[in-house]
């Protein structure tokens, strides 16, 4: 499984973050978890095609996690003449995410869908885990808007991968990240200032090492968290392996 880290800030504009956006190889697949501002663009400053997407899977509806759905499936439109994507892009998300496509397509009009398809596969109106056949797919809630939640990716007798998206502290995502190898969590404020809704260093330590994972991942940073020696302030309360995101961060599981 190979894990790119598209972009790891927040709502706030920034030069060296973009909005969130994890994109990962498993399974013979190439997934999106998340699609804020920038993610085009980050993915080819990253190497990686925006095209080749398979799947999106988004957490929750705030923009700075969405808003790149609609450059994207534009753009789709013009990335090849000479060879137009044919086979479907399949989108994901939590309760409203049918709704919110619905008012998609009626504000576009039509423009946004070519030769391909964009298909909606909403989650959480089915079960809790599913399987694509390279990789296992399972989600909790998160404590953050109403419908967010949390992935967790498996593929077959290898590790796995927990995007936490915005959340406080969760005991659902805890259960959902039991055992995994990396956990990619937002840590947004200190913990002097925290946010409802959002983590603090001493919140993504007391969930990690409940949920007794191997490696976090901190991303979705605002700046006042950003001034802070994050790797440490985590450390305090967890053993594990810490690592503060940036744009472009690539890891192997």
């Amino acid at each position: 499984m190979r894990v790119t880290v598209v972009g790891s800030g927040t709502v706030v504009p920034r030069l060296d973050r973009r909005q969130s956006c994890v994109v990962v190889n498993c399974g013979g697949e190439t997934i999106a978890l998340d699609l804020g501002a920038g993610a085009i663009h980050g993915m080819l400053h990253a190497g990686l095609d925006p095209f080749s997407l398979d799947r999106i899977f988004f957490t929750h509806l705030h923009p700075d996690h969405t808003s790149e759905l609609i450059p994207l499936l534009f753009s789709t439109n013009y990335s090849d003449p000479a060879n137009p994507r044919e086979r479907p892009l399949m989108l994901a998300g939590p309760e409203g995410f049918a709704k919110f496509w619905d008012l998609i397509g009626q504000a576009y009009n039509g423009w946004l869908s070519g030769d391909y398809q964009a298909t909606l596969e909403l989650p959480v109106q089915h079960s809790e885990q599913r399987e694509f056949g390279g990789y296992h797919l399972s989600w909790a809630p998160a404590q953050h808007r109403p419908e967010s939640i949390a992935y967790r990716i498996e593929e077959p007798g290898g590790e796995s991968l927990v995007y936490t998206g915005d959340t406080e502290y969760s005991e659902s995502v805890v259960d959902l990240a039991r055992g995994a190898h990396t956990m990619i969590v937002e840590c947004s404020f200190p913990d002097d200032s925290p946010v409802p809704g959002h983590l603090t260093p001493k919140g993504v330590a007391g969930m990690a090492r409940e949920a007794g994972v191997s490696r976090v991942v901190l991303t979705h940073i605002f700046p006042p968290a950003d001034e802070l020696d994050l790797v440490s302030e985590v450390g305090r309360g967890y053993a594990g392996e810490v690592i503060v995101a940036s744009d472009g961060l690539e890891l192997t599981l």
